[in-house]
């Protein structure tokens, strides 16, 4: 073997050797705080541990996701919980976040920055800071900025997180709270798009909205597909804001899955079934994630 290439192999090896290295933090931070807690509740999940009696529990097999799937209350959680995501994560983040971006792309530049920093200040902020903001904004007792507004125009105070309003609300703040990311990933996207194609279609005579809907929107196939992975995982996820604005209620009209599983674990103090209900909430973000890639992958 000629110097040269001993030196070249010698140096690919001392490469490989520091990728190695470099790829160790990373993998003890995934194990430590990820696959471990992740395999410590798929455990957790199939015993009857109990916050009031940590350190004696026995294996109950599969009792928690029987009494899970026979429960009214949790049904009820389901389905609030998928009207949550659909007007929410779909609808408010994903769909209008794209039109956002749209729009934002066609004003002039100044006007267009002031719009992005605006939604993505609120992308930005704290969950715990966002919901006291909205809950000062849309409290009835004491009178909220919403209803303070509403008061001196001569319109009676809105109850606005009343039984039948809540679900309303929450939607709301959390379309609100994450649309920037969207905004953020559609606006990029759309840049890219080859601009004769878009002039193409105004020499056809295709309207603002038309050219969006049956040219632009269909060629972000990969766009969505990335933002619904994302936004389908925060929202299956969403706490603190739903927390701090209705603790689950009133009534659990706000109940969805994360407030039932932390009022399972904090309130009943009941660990194995909490964990269960975690174990549910991350095999439906993974199969989600596994339909999107695969709708797609149809679709191309």
């Amino acid at each position: 073997m000629f110097p040269s290439e001993s030196r070249q192999l010698k140096d690919k090896e001392n490469s490989i050797i520091f990728y190695i290295l470099a790829l160790i933090p990373a993998f003890l931070y995934l194990g430590i705080f990820f696959i471990y807690p992740l395999f410590l509740s798929i455990y957790y999940s199939f015993t009857n541990i109990s916050l009031l009696n940590i350190n004696n529990f026995n294996f109950v097999g599969f009792f928690n996701y029987t009494r899970l799937f026979t429960s009214s209350i949790f049904e009820q959680s389901i389905v609030i919980t998928i009207v949550f995501f659909v007007f929410s994560a779909v609808i408010g983040q994903m769909f209008f976040g794209a039109i956002v971006a749209y729009v934002i792309n066609g004003t002039n530049k100044f006007f267009g920055t002031i719009i992005t920093l605006t939604i993505l200040m609120a992308w930005a902020t704290p969950q715990v800071v966002s919901g006291i903001t909205w809950y000062s904004t849309l409290s009835y007792v004491p009178m909220g900025l919403a209803n303070y507004i509403l008061n001196s125009i001569g319109v009676a105070p809105i109850h606005f997180l009343s039984f039948h309003n809540a679900l309303y609300m929450i939607i709301i703040a959390n379309a609100w709270l994450g649309m920037g990311f969207s905004v953020l990933l559609f606006s990029s996207a759309i840049k890219n798009i080859n601009p004769s194609v878009i002039k193409a279609t105004v020499v056809d005579g295709a309207g603002s909205f038309s050219r969006f809907f049956r040219i632009i929107f269909p060629m972000l196939k990969q766009t969505i597909l990335t933002d619904m992975i994302l936004i389908t995982l925060w929202t299956l996820g969403a706490f603190t804001l739903i927390f701090v604005l209705t603790h689950g209620g009133p009534s659990d009209s706000t109940n969805i899955l994360t407030i039932y599983q932390y009022n399972t674990a904090f309130s009943v103090f009941n660990v194995g079934l909490a964990n269960a209900i975690g174990v549910i909430i991350i095999l439906a973000g993974v199969i989600m994630s596994l339909l999107y890639l695969k709708v797609i992958k149809i679709e191309d």
